[in-house]
């Protein structure tokens, strides 16, 4: 990962409006901070690590579940939404457009 670095998770993210079962993206920013390259020269970390206690082995909790971080492209993101937009209305749905009046002939 490199800091700021933005990925997403499918169907992980907010409801989607009018189908509270269907979710959209989950969008993840990345705050890492590494030291310089130079903090600490390579052949140090080898015995740095032969003094220090063996790493502990990571245990995924039963109830964890796996997600797949995928690209996110900002620019695209928004032409999905607009292009969502523009089926909505298009779609007539009345209750996104209010009621529709038919005008009286006479």
């Amino acid at each position: 990962m490199k800091h700021k670095e933005v990925k997403c998770i499918l169907n992980e993210g907010m409801p989607t409006h009018k189908n509270p079962f269907e979710k959209g993206r989950l969008i993840v920013t990345f705050q890492v901070q590494f030291p310089p390259d130079k903090w600490l020269p390579a052949a140090k970390i080898s015995q740095l690590e032969k003094l220090l206690p063996a790493r502990q082995e990571v245990i995924v909790p039963d109830q964890a579940e796996d997600c797949v971080l995928q690209r996110f492209d900002p620019v695209e993101a928004e032409q999905e939404r607009a292009r969502q937009r523009r089926e909505a209305y298009d779609s007539g749905d009345d209750d996104v457009h209010g009621q529709r009046v038919q005008c009286a002939s006479h």
